[in-house]
């Protein structure tokens, strides 16, 4: 027997090395996995059934915040090792210039952990911004924040008070966002007016976008064409922002400002909401009578949210607010909230009128939804039609949320302005329905005006 055959018989014959990794308890075994990189994870899992069984076990951390400052030090700015994060959080503290060296670092540690939602914030003042912009200054963007946008594991990206644009001649477009469902920006600066078109080409299955007082540097309209948008907050603060085109066909909810031209297809949608925010008068009366006159006569911010559930926008209106209008115009203002059924003939009509009376009786509007088509009349104003066609009217419902001291003026003499702001309801009842219509109402004893019981400082009508 050569010398070849007889080591190749001896190991054949030997008895085989203990395995003292597999024999371990799960608990114990699931702990040294742990401080494993995802990769070795992965590749050994690929050979053992029982590592790709205990592979789900492994602790994941649902959230984690990072915040870097300047000057900082890379070695030290770290998210945890060998930890899946479901959530990362990186808040950048008077970060004006994002170094290679530190981008690298992490990026390789949100690609290693897996990160699913991204959060990216700077504490920037939007206004300093704006004044450096002026004298050539880069800011945190010029360092490559859109690298961040190519992590495949991605699902949702947020971006608060974030710049972008172009930096030396080359402009920053995402790169690879092709899983991410939810996309939110809000604060941000955007100086190229291609990049909200091409994040929407970068992201065949978003579902969820908000885009929130960010600013398109000289763009005059906003255009979101989506076939996978479910749910979209458009909230512009360019005053130059003339025109909305929304055309989404899977749309579920929309709010947006009521701008100059609004061109809107969702199909989904059956109810509507408007919100109006008007300067405080000197009793709800007098704000009632501005907002049911020929036009509002004064400036006002004007809000149209649309609702595929039957569930009508303004129960939610409360937080809504929180999120359309900056707290010092919150304490200012009262705000006007009118539900609509998109259903009912009557209702959109009264929506229809009230989209007309803003931006100075000048509104255009093109709006496709379930039951109906709403078009602009380019009329002033237009006189309420009797429905005698119609059997069952729907109530339109407003909330009148005022500021504190307006409210306590209204509960010193709240019986004789009740009255008044149901007289005032009951003209504009009168003037759409029917005489038969007009009695069953009032002989229905249904409360038309009343304090809200689930909204702060608020007054509940029905007309």
């Amino acid at each position: 027997m050569t010398d070849h055959y007889k080591r190749s018989h001896e190991q054949a014959s030997a008895p085989e090395p203990e395995d003292l990794l597999t024999s371990l308890q799960d608990d114990l075994l699931i702990f040294i996995l742990s401080f494993l990189p995802i990769k070795q994870r992965v590749a050994l899992s690929a050979v053992c059934t029982r590592f790709r069984c205990l592979l789900p076990s492994i602790p994941r951390l649902d959230s984690f915040r990072l915040e870097v400052e300047y000057p900082f030090h890379p070695p030290t700015v770290h998210l945890p090792r060998a930890q899946l994060i479901r959530q990362c959080h990186i808040f950048f503290r008077d970060v004006t210039y994002l170094s290679k060296r530190l981008q690298r670092v992490l990026l390789e540690d949100l690609v290693e952990a897996g990160v699913q939602d991204l959060i990216l914030e700077t504490s920037a003042n939007m206004r300093r911004w704006w004044q450096e912009v002026a004298v050539g200054v880069q800011e945190l963007n010029g360092g490559g924040i859109s690298d961040f946008f190519g992590i495949k594991s991605l699902r949702s990206l947020s971006l608060h008070r974030i710049m972008m644009g172009c930096f030396g001649g080359r402009p920053l477009l995402p790169i690879a966002l092709t899983h991410l469902t939810s996309l939110k920006m809000e604060h941000c600066i955007f100086f190229h007016n291609g990049l909200l078109h091409a994040f929407l080409a970068s992201c065949p299955f978003l579902e969820t976008l908000h885009f929130i007082r960010c600013v398109e540097h000289d763009a005059s309209n906003v255009s979101i064409h989506s076939a996978s948008i479910k749910h979209l907050v458009l909230l512009h603060k360019n005053s130059r922002i003339r025109t909305i085109d929304v055309r989404c066909p899977k749309l579920e909810s929309l709010i947006v400002n009521v701008a100059a031209e609004l061109h809107i297809e969702a199909p989904k949608a059956q109810n509507a909401s408007l919100l109006f925010g008007l300067d405080p008068p000197v009793d709800p009366p007098d704000a009632l009578t501005k907002l049911l006159g020929a036009s509002f006569r004064i400036d006002v911010d004007a809000w149209l949210m649309l609702n595929s559930s039957t569930i009508p926008n303004g129960l939610a209106v409360e937080n809504e607010i929180d999120r359309l209008m900056c707290p010092e115009d919150k304490e200012n203002f009262v705000i006007f909230n009118l539900d609509f059924d998109l259903k009912d003939q009557s209702s959109t009509m009264i929506l229809t009128q009230f989209l007309e009376k803003c931006n100075d009786c000048n509104t255009k509007f093109d709006i496709h939804v379930d039951f109906t088509h709403l078009q602009s009349t380019n009329k002033t104003a237009r006189d309420d039609h009797l429905l005698h066609g119609s059997t069952d009217v729907e109530l339109i419902k407003l909330r009148m949320i005022m500021p504190e001291k307006t409210f306590e003026g209204f509960l010193s003499n709240q019986k004789e302005m009740q009255e008044e702001l149901k007289q005032m309801g009951l003209q504009k009842l009168k003037s759409r329905t029917s005489r038969e219509q007009f009695n069953d109402i009032l002989a229905s004893n249904d409360p038309l005006v009343e304090v809200s019981t689930s909204i702060t400082n608020c007054i509940e009508m029905k007309f």
